[in-house]
């Protein structure tokens, strides 16, 4: 009985804590307007950015604004999409989109991000390009006092402006990049070992696109089971390849080049070379926030194999084709990128595949986000199954490829936000 009346006391004490604390903050919360940009002079900002944005950081570095949760709520929306320049580095777009009384007054900036860069190096350079854009719509609030301006430029060479020659790039925009590396697992009864080491060579410019990428991996596997010892040795080496040349902002051709060696893939030798041509939609500049391109391919290689396969052949020349449609959008409303495509072998039509994909998040009202995923394939274009059934082991520890005429993956999820307009403060404490 006293530990029941203890138990109550102890119950209602922490009930009376929680309403006396609510009370004051709602007390507070109606006393206080919403400042949006007339009220206390600070705009209201929506940072809409996927999850390698360091919003703590912005919020620190950036505290003169208010940040909401909602774009429907806030003077300025910022959106902030990436895209890389393969080993060459990042360009980072940041579009401001302004709302309420700032509404039409839009614009966008970049921040070009060297591979060199450390994680901070980024962050920093992308948030100096938020302080820059913000500055004309809080320029017109009563914080403009608070806006210090300055220049990071060599006061003699504006002056000479005119005189100066373009910085010469010694490595003519190539960068290289080599990799090395393996892991260990060890335990009484299984040990696990792999490695994995190759090389890149990029070169971006806004006319050529060029990369050429051998990789080699190797693992290999061990398990005891009573006087049973089963190992698992499997590799994929390889190479990818390819060079496109932009014609011009709607159109670009390239070609693709190949090969492969694994033991998953039953591929002793596997060589392509695919030439391709694209169309987009929209100009390519565009891309970061809007994308539709047609995409065609023709080409053929070669195969040999490891064991003879389900149609018995142990090498074989093929040639196939290919067409994909693909659509990206990153707007205020959300993000939503979906494509078709279709490819088939010449020798013989019934080999063929088909994929159907879509990934969606739209935000339906204020709070109110709707996710949605998609992927399916229909395949029939598995040529280098070997024959004869697999072995437990093998399916177990996915040595092989196994035959599948279709793979169908999905997602739907929901998420609702409510409560204070504004985002959290950022606060580093335990």
């Amino acid at each position: 009985m006293n530990r029941f009346i203890s138990s109550f006391l102890s119950f209602f004490i922490t009930i009376t804590i929680i309403i006396s604390s609510s009370t004051t903050l709602w007390a507070d919360a109606s006393v206080s307007a919403f400042p949006g940009h007339n009220a206390n002079g600070r705009i209201s900002v929506f940072l809409d950015g996927p999850w390698w944005l360091d919003q703590d950081f912005i919020r620190e570095q950036i505290p003169i604004v208010n940040y909401v949760r909602d774009k429907e709520v806030a003077d300025v929306h910022i959106m902030i999409t990436r895209h890389g320049a393969g080993r060459a580095g990042t360009n980072y777009s940041i579009s401001f989109i302004g709302g309420r009384g700032f509404r039409g007054i839009n614009h966008e900036l970049t921040y070009w991000a060297p591979s060199t860069n450390s994680s901070d190096d980024t962050r920093r350079g992308y948030t100096n390009m938020i302080k820059i854009g913000l500055v004309q719509y809080i320029a017109s609030t009563s914080l403009v006092n608070r806006i210090i301006v300055d220049y990071d430029y060599d006061a003699k060479a504006i002056i000479l402006e005119n005189d100066i020659e373009p910085e010469t790039d010694p490595w003519n925009s190539w960068v290289f990049e080599v990799y090395g590396g393996g892991n260990f697992r060890k335990e009484e009864l299984q040990s696990n070992v792999s490695s994995r080491f190759g090389f890149f060579a990029d070169r971006i410019t806004e006319d050529w696109k060029v990369r050429f990428r051998p990789y080699f991996n190797f693992s290999k596997r061990t398990y005891i089971s009573g006087e049973d010892t089963i190992i698992s040795s499997s590799h994929r080496h390889g190479h990818e390849a390819y060079i496109v040349k932009s014609i011009n902002d709607h159109w670009s051709v390239g070609v693709f080049n190949s090969s492969l060696s694994s033991t998953f893939h039953n591929a002793r030798f596997n060589i392509d070379l695919v030439p391709a041509i694209e169309y987009s939609y929209f100009p390519y500049h565009e891309a970061t926030r809007r994308s539709i391109t047609l995409a065609y391919r023709l080409g053929g290689g070669y195969r040999e194999y490891i064991e003879t396969t389900i149609f018995a052949k142990d090498n074989e020349f093929i040639f196939t084709q290919s067409l994909e449609a693909t659509a990206r959008f990153q707007q205020p409303w959300g993000n939503f990128r979906a494509g078709i495509s279709g490819s088939h072998f010449f020798h013989d039509l019934s080999i063929n595949r088909a994929r159907v994909f879509a990934n969606v998040n739209v935000r339906i009202f204020q709070g109110f986000a709707l996710n949605l995923n998609t992927n399916v394939n229909l395949i029939n274009d598995l040529i280098s199954i070997p024959a004869g059934d697999l072995s437990i082991e093998e399916i177990l520890l996915e040595q092989r490829q196994q035959a599948t005429s279709y793979n169908v993956s999905g997602s739907i999820g929901i998420t609702y936000t409510f409560g204070s307009d504004f985002s959290a403060a950022y606060n580093p404490r335990l």
